[in-house]
């Protein structure tokens, strides 16, 4: 490298940084698997994921599990889509979306049965002895147990509901966060928090 001059010398010779490997946007696809029991909650959720309207999410909520809610999903987008779907009770996951151009949905049906008979998908009892009557309250009692129609007066607590184990656990940890107790035998108290029987 004698013949280079001393400027680009010491260009070439400084050591690189690796570049950050960065998820591109739009690689993943959401896929319902198994349809909660509370269709308009199921309806919202789907729009919520596509920003799309009304004619749209009742198109997708009406081909049977498993099928694609959204394709070209960024991993946080995906996240958040499979965390609204699980509010309503409905099991979800979420795959590159170049597998399921190569191989088409019907490839992923032994992964999705997999997913629906998961640990994390059954079903366990839970016990939500309180909700606080403050705006955090309302938006969980939005989220987690009913439609935008009701609101903290239409409900009667405690209430004994049974939900996917990962919806209970988010549950959980939000009644936490607000204010609001919430009871689950599969779920372990946190530090400090009272044993509740």
């Amino acid at each position: 490298m004698n013949w280079l001059d001393t400027q680009t010398q010491e260009i070439l010779q400084k050591a690189r940084k690796p570049k950050p490997v960065v998820a591109k946007a739009g690689e993943f696809a959401l896929l319902l698997i198994a349809k909660g029991n509370d269709e308009p909650r199921l309806l919202r959720a789907i729009r919520r994921v596509n920003d799309c309207n009304e004619v749209k999410c009742v198109d997708i909520a009406a081909f049977p599990p498993p099928v694609i809610v959204d394709a070209g999903l960024t991993e946080s987008e995906a996240l958040f889509g499979q965390f609204e779907l699980v509010c309503c009770d409905a099991v979800s996951a979420f795959v590159r979306s170049e597998i399921v151009q190569q191989n088409g949905i019907g490839y992923l049906d032994a992964l999705c049965r997999s997913i629906a008979n998961s640990p994390e998908f059954r079903r366990v009892p839970l016990r939500v002895n309180l909700v606080p009557k403050t705006d955090e309250g309302e938006l969980f009692i939005d989220q987690f147990l009913g439609s935008t129609n009701r609101s903290h007066s239409d409900w009667s607590f405690p209430l004994a509901i049974s939900v996917p184990f990962k919806k209970a656990r988010i549950m959980k940890h939000w009644a936490e966060r607000i204010g609001a107790l919430v009871e689950c035998d599969q779920i372990p108290n946190s530090a400090g928090e009272d044993d509740r029987s």
